[in-house]
């Protein structure tokens, strides 16, 4: 069993029952995560016109303020990031924060994230993969998860400790979903252009390990569980990915030329995707009613593209089509 903590950045994990520095709680008599949380005020968000749950019991810690959102759709937010160190991940961090969005990490290790992003956001060390890592406490507050798990899809250092695609992509994303809490605003998960096309060429071979498979078998749990989501198909990943830069330089990274975005749905698409682009995608696609439900792959191509703009990218989406038949 993981050992279970959670820390402010910048803080050290203590053991079950004593405390650390001022405001701090103990969760331990309900079997809850000892977590220490920050807002910018100290105080708990306000509740949103917009619809967002109100945060709950989120302590005020010693760390430094996100910057100040000046969208009521980013300051009442409260994003849990689950694979927040990796390719995708860490650049959805980056650009929440930038738009002064409060950040929970879901991750494995604690340090990465220290060295990524400093004392700007709340972390909750787990695993995935284990169900006993999941308990209430990780979820209060949170208005939306974005899930960016994943592993490589043919063996390789990555999968050391039993990080596999079936164990990663299917397992650890089906506990996820099945401790999620069904009052989040949105679920939005990273899958894979192919994942319905196992069996043609040259997804067949992507797919040797099951990869694709066990990528499908998450989406399917997803749809099933009856919370609102959006699911992004990255076509293969480009840009990156960023493993050992800080936030500031994450929030200076560029998709070149490469910054415009065709989003379709049906597992249509073939060719690559900016992990910048697709990044911003699940950022964008949470406020955007349009996008709950559906599926949409994503290439990134010549061009301008639509960078952070909000309405840029509800047109893009809408373009898309409203399917109520994906697969």
């Amino acid at each position: 069993m993981a050992v279970l903590a959670a820390v402010a950045l910048g803080a050290q994990p203590r053991i079950r029952g004593a405390h650390i520095g001022r405001n701090s709680r103990d969760f331990s008599a309900s079997r809850r995560l000892d977590f220490l949380g920050f807002t910018r005020s100290g105080k708990r968000l306000r509740s949103s016109s917009l619809g967002f749950c109100k945060p709950r019991g989120v302590v005020a810690a010693a760390a430094s303020p996100a910057p100040e959102a000046t969208d009521s759709r980013y300051s009442q937010k409260l994003v849990l990031v689950v694979g927040a160190t990796g390719g995708v991940g860490q650049l959805a961090v980056a650009s929440l924060l930038e738009k002064g969005v409060e950040v929970r990490a879901l991750l494995r290790n604690a340090e990465k994230a220290r060295s990524l992003f400093g004392d700007k956001l709340q972390v909750v060390v787990g695993d995935t993969r284990n169900p006993e890592d999941f308990v209430p406490s990780m979820f209060e507050g949170v208005t939306h998860v974005l899930c960016c798990t994943g592993t490589t899809a043919f063996p390789s250092k990555r999968w050391a400790g039993d990080n596999t695609p079936e164990q990663t992509d299917w397992m650890g994303v089906r506990n996820l979903i099945a401790a999620v809490p069904k009052t989040i605003q949105r679920f939005v998960l990273v899958s894979s252009v192919g994942v319905t096309k196992c069996d043609q060429l040259p997804w067949n071979i992507m797919n040797l390990f099951g990869v694709l498979k066990y990528k499908k078998m998450g989406e399917d749990f997803l749809r099933s569980s009856g919370l609102p989501y959006t699911i992004i198909r990255p076509g293969r990943l480009t840009d990156g990915p960023y493993t050992s830069y800080d936030l500031n330089t994450l929030l200076k990274a560029t998709s070149g030329t490469r910054r415009d975005v065709i989003l379709g749905q049906g597992d249509t698409l073939v060719g690559e995707a900016s992990r910048i682009m697709v990044a911003e995608a699940c950022i964008q696609a949470m406020d955007l009613e349009c996008t709950c439900g559906q599926t949409y792959e994503l290439n990134s191509v010549q061009g301008d593209g639509p960078g952070a703009d909000c309405n840029k990218w509800a047109k893009l989406f809408v373009s898309a089509g409203t399917s109520t038949n994906q697969v």
